[in-house]
């Protein structure tokens, strides 16, 4: 069994309107945190563009995460709608259940 998850790839214009939807999103992470590999592992295997915000070496994005989300804790995924409100989602078990509810195979 490889590594990495095999991807699912949404027809052209499909992957379109994903990769929009993505663009309000933004994940911060940990490159070594192992509940945050498993929120990139759905990440890739759903084929999404999201942001990665390094938040244990860049402080502008760990100062943000805690500015925004109320604690330092990793993965935490940025979901800011049309309005521009703001919902900080932490856990990679919710965060992977809402990535598959919004993004996964019909």
């Amino acid at each position: 069994m490889a590594d990495t998850p095999e991807r699912c790839r949404a027809p052209a214009a499909a992957q379109q309107d994903v990769d929009a939807r993505t663009r309000s999103l933004a994940l911060y992470h940990y490159p070594t945190c192992p509940f945050c590999l498993k929120t990139r592992r759905t990440i890739q295997r759903l084929s999404l563009n999201i942001e990665l915000r390094d938040a244990q070496h860049d402080e502008t994005h760990r100062a943000a995460l805690i500015a925004g989300g109320g604690k330092p804790q990793v993965p935490c995924l940025l979901i800011t709608d049309a309005q521009g409100k703001q919902t900080w989602l932490y856990e990679s078990d919710a965060i992977n259940a809402w990535l598959n509810r919004e993004f996964g195979a019909a």
